[in-house]
């Protein structure tokens, strides 16, 4: 029994280890997609294969760690779900890797996770910040996007930019967690003014605007009630989240007129979530394919009408379980990286993809390390 209990400890560890090498090799991949697919498309199948290879490798890790009934009834229905998702919206891998994430978050330190993200952050930064000036990598400076001037330098997109140095600034708050002074804040304050005068990435700056709120309320306000409010602004975020494309997508239905009199980016996005949901007629349980003109940007009209109804109740239980059990456990610094990521979610989907963040991660935590539910029969004890 004792080697049995070994075996598993040990398969455990090499699973978790298995996976920081996963995370930090898919964070990896995003610079060299960038890099390949502007500078050497020749070589575009292969970093598309390499891509399917890790994510592939992410239910090696799965199957590797120890697993319960339950985790195994788990495992099962998501990938049944990613089946059915080839089937209907032919999003196969991008659903694949979100799902596995959570599933692979059993026996992960968060901290360590962080840690490991800081690093790959960092250095996909500077490569992006310095390639392209040496001339391996297209420039992607003073690029007219969105109704205004944006430098990018080697990053896709400038949001893509500006979702790297929020999340720069959610690790360094996450990880100066014991030893946070209110200085902290000049260097987020510096990322906000860096993003706007190149990436002018407005969704990226409102929450590290808010980050910085949050850190200062951190500082002067009981830990106790600092708690309470955090619970709240989360539960908040979350709703919002969920409701702003389809309560904003039922008012562009009823009342056109309303939409048409105003401009902005938010409601641009329910108009065109809008008219995704009008062209398929409603909304399916295992979504629709995207075409090339669909713009899904925010994080639930994507699950939704994209990804369907199966992945959208995965994804909104697994949200719910982890502001429960956050704010059951006091783990106040978690609800603040799900909060962070549930407020750029208003506007954007990236978040969700596990090449651009550990949100996947981060939802699992709670739902893959749950203490096993035990059953009685006969004197015998069965855990789950």
């Amino acid at each position: 029994m004792n080697i049995l209990i070994e075996n598993f400890k040990q398969r455990n560890e090499i699973s978790t280890i298995f996976l920081y090498i996963l995370y930090f090799l898919l964070g990896m991949y995003y610079p060299l997609f960038s890099f390949m697919r502007q500078t050497v498309p020749q070589y575009w199948n292969q970093v598309t294969l390499f891509y399917h290879i890790l994510l592939i490798l992410l239910l090696v890790k799965v199957i590797l760690q120890k697993n319960s009934v339950l985790d195994c009834f788990f495992l099962i229905v998501l990938l049944y779900l990613c089946y059915k998702s080839y089937q209907y919206n032919y999003d196969f891998y991008n659903i694949f890797g979100t799902m596995m994430f959570l599933c692979c978050a059993k026996n992960i330190e968060i901290k360590k996770i962080v840690k490991l993200d800081l690093y790959v952050r960092i250095v996909r930064s500077a490569l992006f910040l310095t390639l392209p000036f040496m001339g391996l990598m297209i420039n992607k400076i003073n690029v007219w996007i969105g109704g205004r001037t944006r430098t990018f330098f080697g990053w896709t997109h400038a949001n893509m930019m500006g979702l790297d140095f929020l999340l720069l600034a959610m690790d360094i708050m996450y990880l100066r967690k014991e030893c946070k002074k209110w200085y902290d804040c000049i260097l987020y304050a510096g990322f906000i003014i860096f993003l706007d005068l190149t990436a002018n990435s407005r969704t990226a700056e409102a929450v590290i605007a808010m980050l910085i709120v949050i850190h200062l309320l951190s500082i002067v306000i009981p830990k106790n009630w600092f708690h309470k409010m955090m619970v709240l602004f989360t539960s908040g975020a979350f709703l919002l989240c969920v409701c702003i494309p389809f309560i904003g997508s039922y008012l562009y239905i009823r009342k056109p007129e309303l939409f048409l009199q105003h401009d902005g980016t938010m409601l641009s996005r329910i108009q065109l979530t809008t008219t995704f949901y009008l062209r398929n007629g409603g909304v399916g349980f295992y979504g629709f394919p995207i075409e090339d003109e669909d713009c899904l940007d925010m994080m639930f009209s994507y699950i939704g009408l994209h990804w369907g109804i199966a992945a959208f109740i995965v994804i909104v239980a697994a949200i719910t379980y982890a502001i429960y059990k956050a704010s059951s456990e006091q783990n106040t610094v978690f609800l603040v990286l799900l909060f962070s990521f549930l407020v750029y979610g208003w506007a954007e989907v990236a978040p969700i993809y596990p090449v651009y963040s550990y949100f996947s991660l981060l939802l699992g935590y709670y739902i893959m390390n749950h203490k096993p539910f035990s059953l009685h029969i006969k004197g015998k004890t069965i855990a789950f």
